[in-house]
């Protein structure tokens, strides 16, 4: 696992962004968080992100909007997807997106499955 690897956190909710930062912070990594997909699309070309955290529900760009934008960006950036929806797969398939996540995470979520989600998806 490498630590200091900046992740990038995409929630509108300020609650789950904070708890998200602190939890990424704790576990050594380097985080950044944005309120929206239009500043998350804003951020990536001054980062190396290789991993973004994406809310699916948001206003204005939602989740999977999001994901598409920012995997035509290209380069290697993995994509946790955060959600509540318990079909959450059928909203993917229902929107017809070309969206490919690395993983999908449901809220409630322990700290423990964000910690090996992101310790899978980051490179040396």
């Amino acid at each position: 696992m490498k630590k200091n690897t900046p992740i990038l956190i995409v929630d509108d909710q300020e609650g789950i962004r904070k708890l998200l930062l602190e939890t990424c912070g704790m576990l050594g990594y380097g985080a950044v968080a944005v309120a929206s997909g239009q500043e998350a699309l804003v951020l990536v070309p001054q980062h190396n992100f290789q991993v973004a955290l994406v809310d699916m529900k948001m206003p204005g760009l939602d989740g999977l909007q999001t994901t598409e934008q920012l995997l035509a960006t290209g380069g290697n950036l993995k994509i946790i997807m955060i959600t509540g929806d318990d079909d959450y797969e059928g909203i993917i398939q229902e929107n017809n997106t070309n969206c490919e996540v690395a993983a999908v995470m449901k809220k409630p979520f322990a700290l423990e499955k964000l910690q090996a989600l992101l310790e899978k998806n980051i490179t040396e």
